[in-house]
């Protein structure tokens, strides 16, 4: 196999990246450091699955699509509600802890669009029991997730790379942590959902430029690692701006024309997204080269 030709990158990028890695971390710390003053004023504002709340199971007197009955439960003040069908005119509607007197706004109006059975299959309230469970799982996923992207980056690459990656999945986790923590809005399973959904795609789009750079360490062997970063971050921008282009148009989509609950889904993926992006360029190179200072070894 030819060997092959080494290639000054020095004068080959137009942005530099990396120089300006101090702003990055300082917008970054801002954003997280604001999530946790957030969080320890006022905590999450957690939904009916962490919460309990009250089941009712009502049988209307036609078949109800769940598009208009999710429309009647929104001008009702509860569009947030759990709805789950049993028959083609029966439902489970699960409510955050509400009093007989706005069981009864939302049973009077659900009567008055639809038409309803009474009385009703189901009225009970419903603890909030497996919120726990439910909290267990979710971090045990996430170690789970993150220590097999940690043995996956390890055996691709090299340690220092599996440790900035972890870095990136981390600041990501904070940021989404810290949106739901100061615009206050609803943290249920679809948070859940979101987070473990963006864990997967912060990962893709680092290793598309850890891939880059491990190439042109392999190339440019007499190059300073500070250029070679920047070299690597510009050559892989567009891809990387076409990638998250593509992605954030359907979840826009869903921004503008989605019921509530797919548009919390979206809006914390949008968030997350965005937050995967600008990790993957400006928190995980710089981190590289942080790395590379502060063990001389990887100078070589």
């Amino acid at each position: 196999m030819a060997k092959e030709k080494e290639v000054s990158v020095s004068r080959s990028y137009k942005f530099d990246f990396i120089g300006k890695g101090k702003i990055w971390f300082v917008v970054s710390l801002v954003i997280i450091i604001t999530g946790i003053v957030f969080f320890s004023i006022r905590g999450f504002n957690y939904g009916i699955d962490f919460l309990g709340g009250n089941l009712m199971e009502v049988k209307f007197k036609q078949d109800v699509p769940v598009s208009q009955l999710r429309k009647v439960m929104e001008e009702t003040g509860y569009g947030k509600s759990i709805l789950q069908s049993t028959a083609p005119d029966q439902y489970i509607i699960r409510t955050v802890p509400i009093n007989n007197d706005q069981k009864n706004k939302i049973l009077d109006n659900l009567d008055k669009k639809i038409g309803i059975e009474r009385p009703l299959v189901q009225d009970r309230n419903v603890a909030a029991g497996f919120s726990k469970q439910i909290t267990k799982n979710a971090l045990i996923a996430v170690a789970i997730s993150l220590a097999g992207i940690l043995i996956y980056i390890w055996i691709r690459f090299e340690v220092r790379f599996a440790i900035i990656g972890i870095f990136e999945l981390l600041h990501d986790l904070l940021i989404v942590l810290g949106f739901y923590a100061i615009t206050f809005r609803e943290f249920n399973t679809t948070t859940i959902a979101v987070i473990l959904t963006i864990l997967g795609y912060s990962l893709s789009d680092g290793i598309i430029i850890f891939d880059r750079i491990r190439e042109e360490l392999r190339i440019n062997k007499k190059e300073k690692l500070f250029t070679l970063v920047n070299y690597s971050i510009n050559k892989t921008l567009a891809r990387s701006l076409s990638t998250v282009s593509t992605t954030l148009f359907p979840i826009i989509i869903l921004l503008i024309v989605g019921n509530e609950t797919l548009k919390d889904f979206a809006i914390g993926l949008f968030v997350g997204i965005i937050s995967g992006s600008y990790s993957s360029i400006f928190i995980g190179s710089p981190l590289l080269i942080a790395w590379n200072n502060r063990f001389p070894k990887y100078k070589k």
